[in-house]
């Protein structure tokens, strides 16, 4: 009787997996079982609002002044190498640079706290 279940059973098991899968060489994108359930092309989702802002101020503010360095702009024209880290570092200063030049000195935070008078001083 124990023979007899475990035979119904990996003839089963064997019939279920065989039946999954009617052609095990072939890529997923090229089995017909698949693709009769769902398609393999996808469309491209829109960007969310994160991404569209970073865009914006990529193109906008970042790009712009960083450009302004003779030798960023150099750098960026030389397609062959590969991007540093280095040169997100000597990027983001040149963006703070030119940032801070155009912000008056009263808008700063910490120029507003140091110009609050201090009790007991």
């Amino acid at each position: 009787m124990k023979n007899l279940n475990i035979t119904i059973i990996t003839t089963f098991i064997i019939l279920t997996f065989n039946a999954c899968s009617p052609k095990t060489d072939v890529a997923p994108s090229q089995n017909e079982a698949l693709n009769s359930i769902t398609s393999s092309t996808v469309q491209k989702k829109n960007d969310g609002a994160m991404q569209k802002s970073l865009d914006k101020w990529l193109n906008d503010e970042w790009t712009p002044k960083t450009q302004k360095d003779k030798n960023i702009k150099a750098k960026d024209a030389d397609k062959t190498r590969d991007f540093t880290l280095q040169e997100y570092v000597d990027k983001s200063e040149v963006y703070m640079k030119e940032s801070k030049s155009n912000t008056k000195d009263t808008e700063s935070h910490s120029k507003k706290m140091e110009s609050i008078p201090v009790i007991g001083k």
